[in-house]
């Protein structure tokens, strides 16, 4: 563990050249200004608001009406020393009343990833009691959603009576992100308080994973070691399908794996061994290459995969090199690299510079996946892109943002620094409208070639909280939030590695 905790895995910047340097600093700067122009939106058509409907210029509830955009951005705010914004951010939050839910339900695991590590972050940036005291008020209510047979929560929480439910009502249907997104926030709780329920309440919810089902075991629907189906039923502790996938639906419960092992100090073991055994499964049965040589993941229904991904699964590579750069492992940095290339290349291939929200490959020396293809104009795109489209809009995601900041920290290597500031320039030709920013229709069409924006009227608050602020950290000073000393939850707020945790509370 000593020998972890002394590794570093940064990038030494100390020889960057003068002019390498200033080239960089004006790059935060713009990105910088950019996130001045749509806080101004949001400041004036929206402030405190979940999140303003650029368009309409009026603000939208979303999450229970607690300012998810301004709270999500605390962090982005303090960063990038915009600090009388970030005091004026801090009254709202002392005054955030918990208990009056803006007659919504609260999405139980989008609240913890937004509002608590928001909270958590802005804390130990800015070292303001106030928002850890709000932190630990908010998840003692989200802890009603763990009231459960199994200790294994509701996806859905009525704030005012304490019921759970889940998003399709009246059943007990919940996904593997949602149940599994909890182990850094509730393990960072619990070392602040000193309380240890927060953090055995997440570790339950894997305990009871594990218990109910076992691998290849009869009438399980879960047939791989590691690679755990996405639908699950909260009431039984059992998987529903036999479809694991990294993106949408999974992505966070893997990621939360390597990253509440490296904020425990090292000291979950569970997790270490989980995220091991899931990585090597991954490696084995989840990717594939393309007939244009790129890795990309997919589905793995039971054992036989199918070429489909999503933007989601960006995060891979950038969670990846860091896992493999903290334990030594060439061969797993090496999978992290050839995932980024195939995740940019879904941007890189586009007039736009903007990835879609998900694409149909085909994989080199799998005819079928060719023949399958239904339309001239899917084979067409297969010939042109080397993949079709299947959801051509791209609505600001920050994912293959992250991982191209994460290789950028971590090789030095200024291609990807360079792809990011490309991707950024993209935003700025197609989502960049009075008043703020938002998404765009069709990446296949770039603004500057057509003269005409079709824009997706959304603007969430990960843009604030999360593309925003892995953009700016890609060119800020390579010591700010330094990947040796901060480890981001997956909403892209960073908690420090700096408290020491010996395995107890």
């Amino acid at each position: 563990i000593d020998a972890l905790r002394g590794r570093k895995v940064q990038f030494d910047f100390s020889n960057e050249s003068a002019e390498d340097k200033a080239i960089r600093r004006a790059r935060a700067q713009e990105i910088k200004n950019g996130f001045i122009y749509a806080w101004d939106g949001y400041k004036k058509y929206a402030y405190g608001a979940d999140e303003i409907d650029v368009l309409k210029m009026q603000p939208k509830t979303t999450r229970n009406g607690w300012g998810a955009t301004l709270v999500d951005a605390l962090d982005t705010l303090w960063i990038m020393g915009l600090k009388d914004e970030f005091a004026r951010a801090r009254d709202f939050v002392a005054k955030l009343d918990f208990h009056n839910d803006g007659g919504q339900l609260a999405k139980v695991f989008e609240t913890n990833i937004r509002y608590v590590g928001g909270l958590l972050s802005a804390y130990e940036l800015s070292s303001d009691s106030i928002f850890l005291e709000k932190a630990v008020e908010l998840a003692n209510i989200l802890m009603k959603a763990f009231d459960t047979p199994l200790g294994i929560p509701w996806q859905m929480l009525n704030i005012t009576s304490g019921v759970g439910s889940s998003d399709n009502a009246g059943t007990y249907s919940t996904n593997l992100a949602e149940i599994g997104t909890y182990q850094m926030e509730f393990f960072r709780l619990s070392q602040h308080t000193g309380n240890a329920t927060y953090h055995e309440a997440a570790q339950n919810v894997i305990t009871m994973m594990l218990r109910n089902n076992k691998p290849g075991s009869s009438g399980s629907s879960y047939v791989i070691p590691g690679l755990y189906p996405v639908g699950f039923n909260m009431k039984a502790g059992t998987f529903t399908n036999s479809s694991a996938y990294w993106g949408g639906g999974g992505d966070s419960f893997y990621e939360y794996l390597a990253k509440t092992w490296i904020l425990s100090d090292f000291m979950l073991e569970r997790d270490r061994e989980l995220w091991s055994q899931s990585i090597e499964s991954f490696r084995s049965y989840a990717v594939a290459k393309s007939t244009d040589n790129y890795t990309f993941t997919g589905f793995v229904d039971g054992a036989k995969f199918y070429p489909y991904t999503d933007t989601f699964t960006n995060f891979i590579p950038g969670t990846l090199a860091l896992a493999s750069k903290i334990v030594g492992s060439d061969t797993y940095f090496s999978l992290a690299l050839d995932l980024l290339e195939g995740g940019y290349s879904v941007f890189g291939e586009m007039p736009s510079s903007l990835g879609a929200e998900s694409i149909r490959f085909v994989r080199k020396n799998v005819p079928s996946d060719y023949l399958s293809l239904t339309t001239q104009a899917e084979r067409d795109q297969v010939d042109k892109y080397g993949f079709v489209i299947q959801r051509p809009y791209y609505v600001l995601r920050p994912e293959l943002i992250e991982s191209l900041y994460y290789m950028y920290r971590i090789t030095g290597d200024s291609l990807y620094a360079d792809r990011a500031w490309k991707i950024w320039q993209g935003i700025q030709r197609n989502c960049r409208v009075a008043n703020g920013y938002v998404g765009t229709l069709d990446v296949t069409v770039d603004a500057s070639a057509t003269g005409v924006k079709n824009i997706v009227d959304s603007t969430e608050s990960f843009f604030f909280a999360e593309t925003f602020l892995y953009l700016y950290l890609t060119f800020a000073d390579q010591d700010t939030i330094s990947l040796d000393q901060w480890v981001f939850t997956t909403e892209a707020h960073p908690l420090s590695r700096s408290l020491a945790f010996d395995g107890t509370f």
